[in-house]
């Protein structure tokens, strides 16, 4: 069971408007898979899920201007889903994971198509540990997008993203650090919810003292 809350919603997505009814979903899962390892460095792991949805949430933008998002609550919605992932982690100064989620949902009974529900999602993170006190890290962020309505109610899909970002920790005192951290590296333009582009590139400093 998946609680849901106005914040729980709000939390994937910030421009929903607040539900006026709240349902838990209900997730029943049929998987198989493999995971393992290859010496002692590398892992992986490969799962192929059938699921079934009662009351799951979509996120459906309204027939005014599309920049709110309406909870449409579906009854019955089946998926079949692809994932897996791989890693790989030398000590505890390097450490490189990969994976990928393929989503298919199908069977809906109350909506044309799942609304605001991402079909593919592909992420990355790289953390290595330079020097005792120099840490770098980046993530990799690329996903198919969502399908949203249009003022005259067509459906369409939002374009792909592709986000690169990176950063560093320097620890300058043992409770003392500062950091550096650029996100949207390639400065690509996309949108995860319709009509709400995301920032470009961006610059964040700054510094962590620890009691």
């Amino acid at each position: 069971y998946q609680k849901n809350t106005y914040q729980s919603l709000s939390l994937l997505n910030p421009w929903i408007n607040q539900p006026e009814i709240l349902f838990n979903t209900r997730i029943n899962e049929l998987y198989g898979g493999f995971k393992g390892s290859a010496g002692s460095h590398f892992t992986y792991n490969a799962r192929l899920s059938f699921l079934k949805y009662n009351n799951p949430v979509l996120y459906l933008n309204d027939s005014l201007d599309g920049k709110t998002f309406l909870p449409a609550y579906e009854s019955d919605m089946k998926a079949l889903r692809i994932s897996g992932e791989i890693g790989y982690t030398a000590q505890e100064k390097f450490s490189l994971l990969a994976g990928a989620v393929i989503n298919n949902f199908s069977g809906l009974m109350n909506n044309d198509k799942a609304w605001g529900l991402l079909p593919l999602e592909i992420t990355g993170s790289l953390r290595w540990k330079v020097l005792k006190d120099l840490q770098f890290k980046s993530d990799l962020f690329i996903w198919n997008g969502a399908l949203y309505k249009t003022k005259s109610l067509e459906k369409e899909r939002s374009g792909g993203a592709f986000d690169l970002n990176a950063g560093a920790e320097f620890f300058v005192l043992p409770k003392f650090s500062v950091w550096l951290q650029f996100n949207n590296i390639l400065n690509n333009k996309y949108e995860r919810w319709h009509q709400y582009q995301v920032l470009g590139l961006n610059v964040l400093a700054g510094i962590v003292y620890s009691f």
